[in-house]
């Protein structure tokens, strides 16, 4: 399903109630993009919540790495 797609889809942004389903109103926001098979297994793996975990620990490295040069 294509984010022009005037269909109802299981996957919206915004769920829509059963009475507006059945009605066939169209969902008020486009819908999800279908994952790109090429990207999809890193997708899997590196997600926007994986990133930043691993910013911080970055973070927390190198703000330890300084500490230990500035006593030594």
């Amino acid at each position: 399903m294509k984010p022009t797609d005037t269909k109802q889809g299981d996957k919206v942004p915004r769920p829509l109630s059963s009475d507006q389903a059945q009605k066939g109103t169209p969902s008020p926001d486009p819908v999800l993009e279908q994952p790109d098979p090429d990207t999809e297994a890193v997708d899997k793996v590196i997600t926007p919540t994986s990133i930043k975990e691993q910013e911080e620990k970055t973070r927390e490295i190198q703000r330890r790495l300084a500490e230990a040069q500035g006593e030594g």
